[in-house]
Parts: structure tokens; C-alpha cells; sequence
């Protein structure tokens, strides 16, 4: 039975058909609708806004799909904002059509030229380019080819088909109206006729249009003006960059088509270009006229069919040194130039070129090139130039006629002039010749005012903003930083920041501030009392410090094993634990809630008066030879024998202390004596002088001195330190690398990768926090735990910059690390580490007992794998004393070890299964 000849089946078939495609046609008006909807709720409109039927539609989002299909459709903008090539933008009203298209039609910046093979030769002589005078200002052409019509025409305008005019007529008759030139050259005016008026110029137009219609009417008078104007076609041909066929307005001058079309190549002309109409050539200009002179006398007006010939390049010189405009330039015509003309063109002679000859490099009948010197007179400037040449000019060398010179650490440095038996003495009269500028300046910078405070809080706005400032209402004191209020120091008011050589430090970020007062409410977990301040307080999390001791024991602690676990708080923990002990009691000893503001050091470096230098070159062979002399006995005892003749071009050195190392003795030393001495401040310290006799003649100490746990520092040993620390970090980071590396080609599944890249991060940022510990400087005096006289200081050599620190007995002892309490204890003579440690918890699960250590507070650091076990005392027992801190480190290999037995019982399982493999196949 076939399907199609039932005609029951048929009509159930057509039933079908019908209603899918209805459902399909429904379905298609629903989704038309909907997208409709859409555009209203997040897609952008698809009409212009300040149209009122796009409004209406925007206010009624129901019939947005039927607008859409009513409004034709309308150019958008991309999703930048900017509009695709064919498109206008309607939404800015104020922007007009022929703006836009102007702003979409600015032609790029022309790329650089391939040099010539002139200018590379000049190249190869001089050792520099030399540009093409006059190329560069093709560089940037204009953003329209033609002028713009707006402007009124010249005079000289010729009427011609295509122009529009305006007339505008009135008296017995009346008429306004616009008619423009048909193909034959004539306009049609109601009532007087066809008039010819091509060919005529605009300045004729006025008369001739009179003329004609006052065969028809009387008692009238006319006005003509120029509407639209007509395009004309040019070519432009020969060695221009861009030929070729253009259409222009027809108030374009040849001047105007030269900018559009870029110019001159480099092998074209710029001396000789030629406009030809008809077969003739109109003009020869040169644009040499316009651009040394603003000639533009002969910028001829373009017409239709007009040819702009550009000739091939002729001859060229190119002139460097020190002339005002170095280029190379192109000669009106050959043989006729002479260098005087080709160094007008260049503008002249700079004010350092030398007077007396020119250097003339030539190239002789294209075979060789010559050098020849020519001299600048009369008859130097008539010697005519050939295609090829170069001209440089020298500038007058450096040196100084009858001149000495005197540098250094002197308050005048400078030449002077020499006069016959002058010396030394002449230059420096008396010692205030020596005190530099610099250090008076800094001088009086100290002396300055400091705005310490702002007495009463400014008045404040109901908006919460200071509404005044100084007495200046707000938005008021203009650009002049001196009437703006700011928590920030004013630089214009005070001459040196805190934290500079006049004053102390103001904090990590080292933010000056002029210690304004702080209207704002500040929070009670802020205050002074709660020592966390930040305007008075140091900041909580301070670079780490750690000295060498410390560095070594964190390597001998485990710290870093092949798989390293351990984050940076951690690392934190321990490097603010291994800090030097007696800095953190001096600071909870003082006046915590105060910035340090003064000190009292070098504001420039003395001189050295044991040595100073007269640099002397030889007439005879110009060798240098160094002249020393004392300059201690030359100025401060009179010393004739020192006072050493002066030559002209003697270069007289004086020296200071901070550019040669001098001697201990001679040295200029500031240290610093702090807290438990009876008169704490800085002292200079006298030739030979140590440790021991600055205290003594400080006062020596107070009843209160702790000198077990006393600080000194060094800066010299702080650098020598940071250099260790740094040379270990390397180490440790190559190690580090070495490591990942060999374990990544053990790796049997992608687990073990992974563990071993996490652990390579976890190392690298360890080294990472590693690299921003700082070394102290501090030299640990080993003094005993019972010392109370200044007789047992060291004689210990002081250094300059040098700090010694008393703290007052301290009366804690403080327990670190992994233990259940951090916390510091009230110390007990009777108390053993163990006694501290069980105080603050013991150790906890995660504590490497075997690597305990106690930080004393002396600065020397005793562990347990190093402590008297072999004379029967345990490390539990050993004596604490107060400021000591015991640390127990991390166990960071925790977990190896079962990890090591599991490997071990698989390897042995392994072994056991192809032992039994084999026997059963043997």
C-alpha cells in the first residue's frame, strides 16, 4: 500500500504542514517581539536619542519592536566610541558632518626617508646624519588637501563651471537667489538673460553683472559673493612622494598641493618646481624662498588641468659643525655658490665656532675625495662650491687661556685667573675658604622653625572638612603650597625633613609630618596608652633584624631541610626573636609615645688637611704629573715651604675626610652613649681614645647600669654583616635550586610533582622573607653577668658612628617559639630554663626540643646541642638570667621519618614479591 495515494492520508498530511508553519510564523513574530523587549532592558537603542519618536518608543517598550521596523536604520558608534569608516555619528548635535569627516580623515605622520647615499657618506665623515633641510616640514601634512571654503576668495579668483553665485539685488528691483556656472561658462538670470561670466575674475564679476542687468532695469544696486565653489583636477609628477592625479577646491595654490601630497621625495627638488598649464610653464618656484625667507610671492593659484612638475635633485652641499642649522642643502645651480651663500643658508656661525679655517671635504672628478682647509675671510667665503662637498666648521677647543683651577672641598670652586707668581696661598687666604656652601646650608637649615604642633583644631564644616585653613576659607588659598594645610610637612616652610641629617627617623615610610594636631576622634585601642599609636610608635611589623649567630643557627636549626614547611609567620617569629635584646629594653625603658627628632652629627666632612694635590700637565711631552703638599701646615701654621708656585692649567684639589681613608687618629668620630650613664649624649671622641674612657668621661654609669646586657653597635661591622647574610642567602638559594631540581627527575607520579612544587614555593618564600632581614651591627662584649664598674668595659677602639647602650636591669625573661604561652616572666634568680619553659606551657606537639636555644642578653646565643651536658648539667638547668630569651624552634622534618619507613616497607614488600616471582619460575 502506497503512502501518498490515500486521499485521507492527503488531507491529515496538509493538516500537519499548515500547522507547523504556523507555529513556526508565531514563533518568529514572538521572538522578534522579545528581542524588541530586550533592546529596551540591556542592549543600547538603536536610534538617535534626541529623536522624540525614539523617545516615545524608549517610554513605551511594548511598541519598541514596531518602531524599530518603522525608523530606517541609523549609523551607531563601536563599543569604543569611535566610528567605523562610512558611518556618522548623529547623537552630537553640536558636531557637524564635514567636522567629522575631517577628524576621521587626518592622514599619519609620514615615516622617515632611507637616507641618500650622500647623506650616508657624510655619515661615514662626520659620524652623524645630517638631515635634508627643508624634508621635515613634509613630515606632518596637513589634515585636508584643499583650504578651507569658508574663506572669502581672493581678487584674483577666475570664475569658472562648477562656482556658485550670490546675488543679491535691490532698489526698483528685488532678488536673492543662488546660480551656479553650467559647462558652457554662463547663468541664468529671470528677466535679463543668459550671462557668460567664465573667465572672469572675482573682482570683475561685480561690474560686469551690473552692467548687464541695467540693460533692463534702473535705480538698483547688487551685491555678488562666492557660494559653493568648484573642483578642479591637478597632477602632480616627477619625483614627488606621492604622485599622481588629485581633486582639489578650486582655491588651492601650488603651495597648498605640495603640503597635501607630501612634498618633495628625497631625490626630488626643492629649488626648482615647476607649475606647466598648457604646455608652458607658469612659475619656477622655490621653496627656499618660503622657508628662509616667508616668500610666498610666488605661490601660484591652481586651475584645472594645472601640472606640478617636481625635477630631479641638483646639486648638493652638506655644511656641519658648529653652524646654527647643520643640513645638507641643495644649490640653485653649479659652480655659481660660494661657501659665504651656502653658510647664510646654514644661519650662520654658532657662538663657539672657531674663526679660523673651514674644513672643505670634496669629492675631485668623482674619482677621490680630498680634504682642503679653507679660511674664514673674504676670500675663504668666495671659494665657489661643486655638488658633493662638505663643509665643517670646528668649535673653539676647551681650553682656558691663563686659567687655574681650584675644586674640592672648598667654599669658591672655580677657575681663576692666573697672574704671574701666584700660589697656592693667592687661592686659599685663610681657612673659611675651605668650609663648603653645602655645609652652611645645612647649617642653617638646623635653624629653621618647626611646626611641632597646631595649637587649636581648625574650624570644621557640617560636612566634616576643615573650613578654614589658617585663616584662608577653604578653595581660597589658590596654587601657593605656603597657604595649604596638610598633615604633611610643608618643604617650603622647613628646610629639612625628620628623618634626614638634621633630625630622626619618622618611620618606615619615612612620611614627614609638621606634628599637627589630629582633631580627628581617635580610637581607644589607638592611643598612647596602648603603646600602638601610629603617629608616636614604631609600626608593628618592622623589618626583621639578624645578625650573623643568628643566621648560622637558623641553618644548624633545621630550617631548611630538603622539604621545606615552614610559612613567613613563622620566619617572622624567629627573626623577631633573634633580634638584639638590649635595643628592645632600652625602648620599653624610654618615652615610647615620642619620635626622636634631634641628633647631632656631621653636616659635611672635614677636611683633610694632611694632604691636598696640584694636578700639572708638562709643556714639554704633556705628561701629567701629581704635585702634593700639606695643607695643614700651609693654612693653619703658615708653612712656606708648602706654598707651592701655580702654572697656568694647574687643577689645586682639596680633599676631605669622606674621599680618602685617613688614619683613626685623624678621623673626625661621633658616638653615641645611651640610657644607664650619667650624662648620655653624643661625644666626640679624641685621638686614641676607647670604650672604657668616653664612659668614664661621660660620667660612667648609674646605679641602675646592667652592662651584661649592654649593645654596641658598629656600623662598619653592621655593613660586613649584611654582606655575610646576603653571601648566605645566595648560597642557600642555589642550594635551594640545586635541590628542585634533582628531586623533580625523581618524581614517580604526579603527587610527588606536586608536593615538590609546593614545597619549592614554600622555600622561595622563605628566601624571599630571609631577604628582607637586616643585620644589627652589634659586637657582643662578653661581659660577666655581675659587671658594675666602667673599669670592666673593653678598651675597645671607637669607630665613627659608633653606639653604646646601657639598659637598667631588666626584670623579665621571656619564653619564644613553639610552646603553649608566648609570654614574658617575671624573672627568678632561683628559676632554670626549664622552670621558664614549663611557665610558659612546654613545648607543644609541633616543638623541636633537641634544638632549643636561649638568646642572652648579652647577644651571645647558647644551645642545647652545645650546652654543658658533658659536665653532667642538662640544658633544662641551665641559669637564666634577666633579659634572656629561650627559644624552642618548629620541628620542621616532623613526619619524615614515618614517610622514610613507609618507603623502606614498600621497597622490602617489592623485593619480597619478585623474590617469590622468581622461585616460582626457577
Amino acid at each position: 500500500m502506497q503512502f501518498g495515494g490515500s486521499p485521507r492520508v492527503l488531507k491529515i498530511g496538509y493538516v500537519v504542514l499548515l500547522t507547523v508553519c504556523g507555529t513556526l510564523a508565531a514563533g518568529a513574530q514572538y521572538t522578534d517581539f522579545g528581542q524588541a523587549l530586550g533592546t529596551t532592558s540591556g542592549q543600547q537603542a538603536t536610534c538617535n536619542p534626541q529623536d522624540l519618536a525614539c523617545q516615545t518608543a524608549q517610554q513605551n517598550p511594548a511598541d519598541q519592536g514596531n518602531l524599530q521596523r518603522r525608523l530606517p536604520s541609523t549609523n551607531q558608534p563601536n563599543s569604543q566610541g569611535a566610528l567605523l569608516p562610512g558611518q556618522n555619528n548623529t547623537t552630537n548635535g553640536d558636531q557637524t558632518q564635514q567636522q567629522q569627516q575631517g577628524q576621521l580623515n587626518v592622514p599619519p605622520r609620514l615615516p622617515l626617508d632611507s637616507p641618500t647615499e650622500f647623506q650616508q657618506m657624510v655619515a661615514n665623515s662626520i659620524g652623524k646624519q645630517l638631515p635634508i633641510y627643508g624634508a621635515s616640514l613634509f613630515r606632518n601634512p596637513p589634515s585636508t588637501f584643499a583650504p578651507l571654503n569658508g574663506v572669502p576668495v581672493t581678487p584674483e579668483y577666475v570664475i569658472g563651471p562648477g562656482d556658485e553665485l550670490l546675488i543679491q539685488v535691490w532698489g526698483q528691483v528685488t532678488l536673492n537667489s543662488r546660480y551656479t556656472v553650467d559647462r558652457s561658462g554662463s547663468i541664468y538670470i529671470p528677466q535679463v538673460g543668459t550671462v557668460h561670466v567664465a573667465g572672469l575674475t572675482f573682482a570683475q564679476i561685480h561690474d560686469f553683472l551690473k552692467t548687464q542687468m541695467a540693460r533692463v532695469f534702473r535705480n538698483f544696486d547688487l551685491n555678488v559673493n562666492m557660494g559653493q565653489l568648484r573642483s578642479i583636477q591637478v597632477f602632480v609628477v616627477g619625483q614627488a612622494r606621492r604622485p599622481g592625479s588629485y581633486t582639489i577646491s578650486s582655491l588651492s595654490t601650488l603651495t597648498n598641493a605640495l603640503f597635501a601630497t607630501g612634498g618633495p621625495a628625497p631625490q626630488g627638488s626643492l629649488r626648482h618646481i615647476q607649475l606647466k598649464r598648457g604646455g608652458d610653464v607658469v612659475v619656477d618656484f622655490d621653496l627656499y624662498d618660503l622657508l628662509l625667507h616667508g616668500d610666498k610671492s610666488k605661490d601660484e593659484q591652481l586651475l584645472p588641468g594645472d601640472v606640478i612638475y617636481i625635477p630631479p635633485v641638483g646639486p648638493q652641499v652638506a655644511v656641519a659643525g658648529s653652524v646654527n642649522a647643520p643640513a645638507i642643502y641643495e644649490l640653485k645651480s653649479a659652480n655659481s655658490t660660494t661657501a659665504g651663500e651656502i653658510l647664510e643658508l646654514a644661519a650662520g656661525l654658532t657662538n663657539v665656532a672657531s674663526r679660523e679655517i673651514i674644513r672643505l671635504e670634496r669629492v675631485d672628478e668623482r674619482r677621490m675625495r680630498s680634504i682642503t682647509e679653507v679660511a674664514l675671510d673674504a676670500q675663504g667665503r668666495a671659494t665657489v662650491l661643486h655638488d658633493g662637498d662638505l663643509l665643517e666648521l670646528m668649535a673653539v677647543p676647551g681650553q682656558y687661556k691663563d686659567a687655574i683651577t681650584l675644586r674640592g672641598n672648598v667654599a669658591n670652586p672655580g677657575r681663576y685667573t692666573w697672574k704671574a707668581g701666584m700660589r697656592i696661598r693667592d687661592l686659599l687666604p685663610d681657612k673659611d675658604a675651605l668650609i663648603t656652601r653645602e655645609y652652611w646650608l645645612k647649617r642653617g637649615q638646623l635653624g629653621q622653625p618647626m611646626l611641632t604642633y597646631v595649637p587649636t583644631c581648625l574650624p570644621i564644616t557640617p560636612f566634616g572638612i576643615p573650613g578654614l585653613i589658617y585663616g584662608i576659607p577653604v578653595g581660597e588659598e589658590g596654587q601657593n603650597p605656603n597657604w595649604r594645610y596638610s598633615s604633611t610637612r610643608n618643604p617650603n616652610l622647613i628646610g629639612l625633613a625628620f628623618g634626614n641629617e638634621g633630625g630622626a627617623s619618622n618611620g618606615p615610610d619615612n612620611a614627614p609630618t609638621d606634628g599637627g594636631l589630629d582633631c580627628a576622634r581617635v580610637p581607644e585601642s589607638e592611643t598612647a596608652a596602648s603603646g600602638i599609636n601610629d603617629r608616636y610608635t614604631p609600626p608593628a611589623q618592622a623589618p626583621p633584624t639578624m645578625s650573623s649567630a643568628t643566621a648560622q643557627n637558623l641553618s644548624t636549626s633545621g630550617l631548611f631541610p630538603n622539604n621545606v614547611q615552614q610559612n613567613n609567620s613563622g620566619l617572622n617569629q624567629l627573626s623577631a626573636t633573634s633580634a638584639s635584646v638590649g635595643s628592645t629594653i632600652v625602648a620599653n625603658a624610654s618615652a615610647g609615645q615620642f619620635k626622636p627628632r634631634n641628633d647631632v652629627k656631621l653636616s659635611e666632612p672635614d677636611v683633610d688637611w694632611s694632604y691636598a694635590v696640584i694636578e700639572r700637565q708638562s709643556k714639554e711631552n704633556l705628561t701629567t704629573s701629581l704635585l702634593p703638599f700639606n695643607l695643614g701646615k700651609l693654612v693653619l701654621e703658615g708653612d712656606a715651604s708648602q706654598n707651592l708656585e701655580l702654572l697656568p692649567g694647574d687643577v689645586v684639589t682639596i680633599f676631605s675626610k669622606a674621599d680618602i681613608r685617613v688614619p683613626q687618629a685623624q678621623q673626625t668620630r661621633y658616638v653615641r652613649l645611651e640610657g644607664e650613664i650619667a650624662s648620655s649624649g653624643v661625644y666626640s671622641v679624641l685621638p686614641g681614645e676607647t670604650l672604657r674612657q668616653v664612659v668614664q668621661r661621660a660620667g660612667g654609669l648609674t646605679p641602675d647600669a646592667y652592662l651584661y646586657g649592654s649593645e654596641f653597635t658598629r656600623e662598619s661591622t653592621r655593613r660586613v654583616q649584611q654582606q655575610r647574610l646576603n653571601e648566605y642567602i645566595d648560597q642557600m638559594t642555589l642550594q635551594i635550586s640545586t635541590n628542585a631540581t634533582n628531586n623533580a627527575g625523581r618524581a614517580l607520579n604526579p603527587q610527588d610533582s606536586a608536593a615538590q612544587a609546593t614545597a619549592q614555593q614554600q622555600n622561595q618564600n622563605v628566601i624571599n622573607s630571609l631577604r628582607q632581614a637586616r643585620a644589627t651591627g652589634r659586637i657582643v662584649l662578653e661581659m660577666p653577668v655581675d659587671a658594675k664598674n666602667v673599669s670592666q668595659l673593653p678598651d675597645l677602639p671607637l669607630e665613627d658612628g659608633d653606639r653604646f647602650i646601657v639598659p637598667r636591669i631588666p626584670s623579665t625573661v621571656s619564653v619564644n617559639g613553639a610552646v603553649y604561652n608566648q609570654n614574658s616572666f617575671v624573672y627568678d634568680p632561683s628559676r632554670r630554663v626549664g622552670s621558664y619553659i614549663r611557665l610558659a606551657g612546654g613545648a607543644n606537639r609541633d616543638a623541636d626540643k633537641n634544638r632549643a636555644y636561649v638568646i642572652r642578653a648579652s647577644g651571645s646565643v647558647l644551645s642545647k646541642q652545645y650546652s654543658s651536658s658533658l659536665r653532667g648539667s642538662s640544658f633544662d638547668s641551665l641559669h637564666i638570667y634577666p633579659g634572656d630569651t629561650v627559644v624552642i624552634p618548629l620541628n620542621l622534618t616532623k613526619g619524615n621519618t614515618i614517610r622514610t619507613v613507609v618507603s623502606v616497607a614498600q621497597i622490602v614488600g617489592q623485593l619480597g614479591i619478585a623474590i617469590a616471582a622468581g622461585n616460582t619460575i626457577f
